[in-house]
């Protein structure tokens, strides 16, 4: 999970546009899906993706879905980063310096049943809702309101599950909104 912030000293305005993540992907590494963002793939190891603007206080975050591909043991860089945004102020395109990200790969048995960090599932599990709307709104308007709701309302409950197996307020809070869309979708497509 890769999030950019910004700290200023007004309220809302805006301190970046044109925010772009320019990603340099390592050899057998592809993108599977990327969520909170559109990218533009240039080729099989460069995509860029654009975040719009950044305005004070806020902060937005991305997720890319990666697979990589199976390796020796070591440690490997698996993308390198490179933010460009245009500085509001001094009206000119700013350069920030690249990072590399690196993965290590283990031939140790014990790592493979070691659970991923929560907190990029729980923003995976978050940013997937997204997509399986927009499913749902296409069967929707297709006229199968039956198999719109069964979507929209699987996804209600498997964000409830999180939220009381985990305690956690972001899925109950993305649970009811989910509930409230199904009955506002259905009066919508239903007309």
């Amino acid at each position: 999970m890769l999030k950019q912030k910004t700290q200023f000293h007004g309220f809302n305005q805006f301190m970046a546009e044109d925010v772009q993540l320019h990603l340099q992907l390592g050899e057998r590494v592809q993108v599977e899906h990327m969520y909170g963002c559109h990218g533009e793939i240039l080729n099989d190891r460069n995509i860029s993706l654009s975040l719009g603007s950044l305005s004070e206080g806020r902060s937005k975050q991305l997720v890319l879905e990666l697979s990589v591909g199976a390796r020796q043991s070591g440690v490997y860089p698996i993308i390198t980063a490179l933010w460009t945004y245009m500085d509001v102020q001094k009206r000119k395109v700013i350069l920030q310096p690249s990072r590399t990200i690196p993965l290590q790969f283990s031939n140790h048995t014990a790592l493979k049943y070691r659970r991923a960090d929560y907190r990029v599932e729980k923003v995976l599990k978050l940013y997937q809702n997204a997509s399986i709307l927009e499913q749902a709104r296409g069967e929707l308007e297709r006229g199968k309101l039956a198999l719109g709701e069964e979507m929209i309302r699987r996804q209600a409950d498997e964000m409830l599950l999180y939220a009381i197996r985990f305690r956690d307020a972001d899925y109950l809070k993305e649970a009811e909104t989910l509930y409230q869309l199904i009955g506002l979708y259905l009066d919508t497509y239903r007309q």
